[in-house]
């Protein structure tokens, strides 16, 4: 609950305006413009020149916040004990980008990337559905569809691999059950999640919901990780 959150902004300590104060989110996460394919910042329209040579197999990303302080910090915060009340202080930064309304409109379902079963037990929840259920809660969103998108139980750990092997391994990550395809089949599916670092899981939930019978599948991601020269500067 965000009555168990703390009254001091987790960033600066200000109070009693915390855990996120109005001036470090007006100064900390200013809208940029990133690239629709893979959500990074750029100055090119439509896409960045990485996705203008290998376009990505969903229609559009967006994300809010780069992966990097404070952000970072706040974001690992909905995967603790008190996710969902982090949930409800991180999700409405989403609501500050105009382009959020009109995809989430112009889906026509929604899901969250899913868990492994092992990791879902020991966390107790999925940190990219308590963001859509605390959008849910400011904004109309897609119908909801928690349960038909499916991470396999031994599905290979990505986070200690580097991009292409991430790729590699991606169409051995997730899958549609036979007796879900029909709730995706002929619809726009939006796919949520909390970060995307090198885009192989959610290319991996784009594939397989593509391969159910979506028409086209977009993703929400509050957070995006740095280029790898972005990241070292």
């Amino acid at each position: 609950m965000r009555a168990s959150l703390p009254a001091r902004c987790a960033v600066c300590g200000s109070w009693p305006h915390g855990p996120l104060c109005p001036p470090c989110r007006h100064e900390l996460a200013p809208r940029v413009p990133r690239c629709p394919g893979c959500a990074l910042p750029t100055t090119s329209s439509p896409l960045c020149p990485a996705c203008q040579a290998n376009p990505p197999p969903w229609r559009y990303v967006g994300a809010r916040v780069d992966y990097t302080h404070p952000w970072r910090a706040l974001v690992l915060g909905l995967k603790s004990e008190g996710g969902n009340g982090w949930a409800q202080v991180l999700a409405p930064l989403w609501l500050d980008d105009p382009a959020v309304p009109a995809l989430l409109a112009a889906a026509q379902a929604w899901l969250p990337v899913p868990l492994s079963p092992a990791r879902l037990i020991e966390r107790g929840h999925n940190q990219a559905w308590a963001l859509m259920q605390a959008l849910a809660r400011l904004h109309p969103t897609p119908t909801p569809l928690p349960d038909v998108l499916h991470r396999a139980a031994d599905a290979p750990v990505l986070h200690h691999l580097d991009r292409a092997h991430r790729l590699a391994q991606a169409d051995q990550l997730m899958h549609v059950p036979p007796t879900r395809r029909h709730a995706v089949q002929g619809r726009h599916v939006l796919v949520v999640d909390d970060v995307m670092t090198t885009g192989a899981t959610l290319t991996a939930a784009t594939r397989a919901l593509l391969d159910a019978g979506a028409t086209a599948v977009s993703a929400l991601v509050l957070a995006r990780t740095p280029a790898p020269d972005d990241a070292a500067a």
